[in-house]
């Protein structure tokens, strides 16, 4: 806060001064969310892929393993 003499500059002055904070505020509020969800759209995407992939490999183990047993047993049918 800065005293002029004149007390109408100091108020003026004070306005500016608090619009600019909360501006600045707004600004920075602003940034820090979108690098927040930035950072966490990354970390779901990769959890996301992480799963997909292991429910995957689930299925294909189990088709391979259905594959195998259907396999055994028209072997063992002949």
């Amino acid at each position: 806060m800065m005293n002029f003499t004149n007390p109408l500059k100091t108020k003026l002055f004070d306005k500016l001064e608090d619009q600019l904070y909360w501006q600045l505020d707004a600004q920075l509020h602003c940034q820090l969310t979108t690098q927040l969800y930035q950072q966490l759209d990354g970390q779901l995407t990769n959890q996301l892929y992480i799963e997909l992939g292991r429910q995957l490999h689930i299925q294909l183990y189990r088709q391979l393993d259905n594959q195998l047993y259907n396999e055994i047993y028209k072997s063992t049918q002949n």
